[in-house]
């Protein structure tokens, strides 16, 4: 079985994501980036920056680092910040689910397209809550098992051919919020026909 970021979707097809699969995810993470209140001098991390399809959304005073486990698609990303000039973004190689920050670092924690291809999303999830400083903000895009009990058996059903390709369909959004220290300020779908959601949360802690 293909792990994330071992299937051909984030390997050998990597050249060709922003037109096969970024053209599905761009507008959905430029409506939720453009509609965040950044404010002069915070810090936000993307876990799984991927191609870089998300980071011309991001002001320029908003410090950012992204970070991924694929090269071919990481090259991508440091090409974009070349060609345009984007001395307000560092891009590196991380591991969502062991990132290697301390604690309380950002601001800002974002991740798009990710929760459903790793491994372990519970453990990636509390790593963003890890590093986020008390009262900043975890914003997360993802396809999450939807919670009508015919939809998710059908979503178990396909499972097993999504998994060669990289992604689960059974991750629930509340396998990986529960238990964490955590408000949850928005969870809901784009559209009734989308199967995307955006989760937006608060770290306890005073407002950053």
């Amino acid at each position: 079985m293909a792990e994330p970021h071992e299937s051909r979707v984030y390997s050998d097809l990597a050249h060709f994501y922003d037109k096969v699969f970024g053209r599905a995810f761009v507008d959905h993470e430029h409506e939720v980036i453009e509609s965040l209140p950044f404010r002069p001098g915070q810090r936000g991390l993307e876990v799984g920056v991927g191609t870089g399809i998300s980071l011309d959304a991001y002001p320029p005073y908003l410090q950012v680092t992204g970070i991924d486990p694929s090269a071919k698609m990481l090259a991508q990303a440091i090409a974009k910040t070349r060609e345009n000039g984007w001395s307000h973004i560092e891009l590196k190689s991380g591991d969502a689910q062991q990132l290697e920050f301390a604690d309380n670092s950002f601001d800002w924690v974002l991740s798009f397209h990710v929760m459903t291809v790793v491994p372990e999303p519970r453990r990636m999830m509390a790593e963003m809550v890890r590093v986020c400083r008390p009262g900043g903000r975890i914003v997360v895009i993802s396809h999450f098992a939807s919670p009508n009990p015919i939809l998710y058996f059908l979503g178990r059903v396909v499972n097993p051919i999504t998994k060669l390709l990289g992604w689960t369909t059974r991750l629930r959004a509340r396998d990986v919020l529960e238990g964490q220290p955590i408000t949850v300020e928005r969870n809901d779908r784009f559209s009734r026909l989308s199967v995307h959601y955006c989760i937006i949360a608060r770290k306890a802690g005073p407002d950053a």
